[in-house]
């Protein structure tokens, strides 16, 4: 018999050795389930960058990269040639050696092109790439629209109803101000 088929019914043997084993599996687990969402998207990394330059001259906000490599993952489902016409955006936009959106939205043909701009627009601001109820969302608490309501001044009997935070104090609205 072994020494744990010994042991009296409820009491647990351990030595040196398994806790450093065990403490050693842990940390390797965690390492590798931390490397995961990195690995995930290994595929999309030579797309993302492309994809990141032109969504930072699209959008003039600080853009999430998770939140973008998201993003990129649903757009390389839904359209086949998406480097292509990324790669034709970026052209267009060094061409009129754009900063920003406006110095160089015009010169983008009508048709897949700006319809990619758009949903690339879209899909910033609103966390999901059509208008639709069956869309999927890729993003809620990060989406630029949530942003722009964060610090608006709740009616005092409700609680800020924004995403994960209800430890968040209410905005005080006395004294009303005099004009």
């Amino acid at each position: 018999m072994s020494k744990l088929q010994d042991l009296p019914l409820g009491e647990v043997q351990l030595s040196r050795r398994r806790v450093l084993l065990s403490g050693a599996v842990i940390v390797a687990g965690g390492l590798i389930t931390s490397a995961l969402p990195r690995l995930a998207f290994a595929d999309s990394s030579k797309n993302f960058i492309p994809f990141m330059q032109i969504s930072r001259l699209l959008v003039n906000h600080k853009l999430d990269d998770a939140v973008g490599q998201r993003m990129l993952a649903l757009l390389e489902l839904d359209q086949p040639d998406l480097m292509t016409n990324l790669n034709h955006l970026l052209a267009i936009a060094k061409a009129n050696k754009a900063q920003i959106v406006e110095d160089f939205f015009p010169a983008i043909p009508e048709g897949a092109l700006q319809q990619l701009a758009h949903k690339i627009i879209f899909g910033w601001y609103t966390g999901c790439l059509e208008p639709k109820r069956s869309a999927k969302a890729f993003a809620y608490e990060q989406a630029l629209t949530w942003h722009t309501t964060m610090d608006t001044i709740t009616i005092p009997s409700y609680g800020i109803s924004g995403p994960n935070n209800w430890h968040r104090t209410n905005t005080p609205v006395l004294p009303v101000p005099q004009f």
